[in-house]
């Protein structure tokens, strides 16, 4: 009788963990994407305007990724859609040394490059690279040299119970918009037709197949569309701020906006290898969030060492210094004035130009410092004299203002010149009239013109530039000659002249 009993015990153990395996099997997997884009070195919580709280900061965003790791265990996954280790000074005077240092204290799983990763030269982008202790993928930026990528092509990693490959992939335009000196020797193909490639490798592979783009968000729907083997997009570069998922085909596509403002979360639930349920949200970066202390002590180290530098007074304005984004990028403002008459002046030149995107933040009234004209310019462009025709400078006028009343970084800020143009007109054909020393312009004389090595070289699509002829490559930052002007004039009362008149 106790045989039978055994015998029944066991028939209903195998029973039991047969069924248990079957559930399982059948269980939903999930995964969490946790994710984030276009920081441009945004440690420290920001206020937004003078009045505002401090938002931001991958200090705060660490100390959510904590949390929300806590609450998902073993399912997630956090990724950079890249433009990281550029753009405040923590990072720039260290070129991105601090960004990485934080990167990993996150815990990253792996990011993409953005074109302004590349803005300290191949050889400090190595660096970064080897200091990194996740991957760096840069599928479609290719060594010319030997045909290889210049960073990792493809991931596949296991997240839970979920295979999942992440291909990465870098805005073509990235020789436009970093100083082309930091791409020589280097290919950007065709992002649409490196991923096809890699998707169709990886789709047997793995359950889910990732793409993390700095391609912008059109670019990342024309992925969608191409590459329906992708499920998931986490996309960066056209600081565009998604509160939910965008959905093309089966494709979703994430971004968080800009500046560490958001934290990305996206889920994604599995069942028999289909993804069956996707909810995404962004989750804010508001000043209630505590900073990480562990992080928050890694930028305060690396804060201690700027601070003798860039706290050094070298005058003051008693007018707000407009460098904001919208601004620089659509029309003339007092700062664009002011920095395109240094440069004019420092090189001795006829005329100067600057593109607007250089300029990357306003200046309030009142004292200012070395670190506030390193944050208004943070690129390190220097001044240089060419001399060109007038025909060739016309040409760059229109190019200017050819996707007005689009903000764009190729819009110049100008000194020396008045230019009237007429945005109802073709592209091509806008620029009306332009005054150069109060003389209408001669398509046949030569001109001087300063400008910044970035636009010298071609930078923003400024190709008439490349035939010019360099008479002074000066060498001295542009930031440096904006710091030995304030030194030298005190206070400063720039007004915005009427350089630049649109024809309503």
């Amino acid at each position: 009788m106790r045989k039978c009993r055994v015998k029944q015990f066991q028939v209903m153990l195998v029973i039991t963990l047969l069924l248990a395996s079957f559930g399982a099997a059948q269980a939903a997997d999930t995964l969490v994407i946790l994710h984030t884009n276009d920081t441009h070195a945004r440690l420290e919580p920001f206020a937004p305007a003078s009045d505002a709280a401090p938002i931001g900061g991958m200090i705060r965003v660490a100390t959510l990724v904590d949390e929300l790791r806590e609450d998902n265990g073993k399912h997630v996954l956090l990724l950079d859609a890249g433009d990281a280790w550029h753009g405040t000074n923590i990072a720039s005077i260290f070129e991105g040394q601090s960004v990485v240092e934080v990167m990993n204290l996150v815990a990253y799983d792996a990011m993409t490059l953005g074109n302004h990763d590349f803005n300290y030269g191949q050889t400090a982008l190595a660096n970064r690279q080897e200091e990194a202790v996740f991957p760096v993928l840069a599928a479609n930026v290719i060594k010319e040299a030997t045909g290889e990528p210049i960073g990792i092509s493809a991931l596949v990693k296991p997240v839970g119970n979920l295979t999942v490959g992440i291909i990465g992939l870098t805005t073509p335009d990235t020789p436009f918009v970093t100083h082309p000196k930091n791409v020589v020797g280097l290919t950007l193909t065709d992002p649409i037709e490196r991923a096809k490639s890699l998707a169709s490798y990886l789709r047997p592979q793995v359950d889910v197949v990732i793409a993390l783009t700095h391609l912008g968000i059109d670019a990342d729907r024309e992925l969608a569309a191409a590459v329906p083997e992708i499920d998931v997009i986490v996309g960066g570069h056209s600081h565009t701020q998604l509160e939910e998922p965008v959905v093309v085909g089966n494709t979703y596509i994430v971004q968080t906006g800009e500046h560490a403002k958001n934290l990305g979360y996206l889920k994604l639930t599995l069942e028999d290898g289909r993804v069956t349920d996707v909810s995404g949200e962004l989750v804010p970066v508001t000043a209630e969030v505590a900073d990480h202390p562990m992080a928050a002590e890694v930028v305060g180290k690396w804060g201690n060492q700027l601070k003798e530098k860039l706290g050094q007074e070298v005058g003051a304005t008693t007018v707000l210094l407009d460098g904001e984004r919208a601004n620089v990028r659509t029309k003339e403002t007092n700062l664009g004035d002011l920095i395109t008459d240094i440069m004019r002046e420092a090189v001795g030149a006829d005329l100067a130009v600057n593109n607007g995107g250089g300029i990357r933040a306003s200046i309030n009234a009142g004292p200012i410092t070395i670190g506030d004209i390193y944050t208004v310019l943070p690129f390190d462009n220097t001044l240089v004299k060419v001399e060109m025709t007038g025909r060739d400078l016309l040409a760059a006028l229109e190019h200017s203002v050819r996707l007005y009343p689009e903000q764009n970084g190729g819009f110049l800020q100008v000194s020396g010149l008045e230019l009237m143009f007429d945005p109802s007109r073709e592209p091509g054909t806008r620029v009306m009239d332009v005054m150069i020393g109060g003389q209408a312009l001669d398509l046949d004389k030569a001109y001087t013109v300063a400008t910044n090595d970035f636009i010298a070289a071609g930078g923003d699509g400024y190709t008439m530039f490349e035939s010019a002829e360099v008479l002074v490559e000066t060498g001295e930052m542009l930031r440096d000659a904006v710091a030995s002007h304030f030194i030298e004039e005190g206070a400063i009362a720039p007004e915005v002249e009427g350089r630049i008149v649109v024809i309503e």
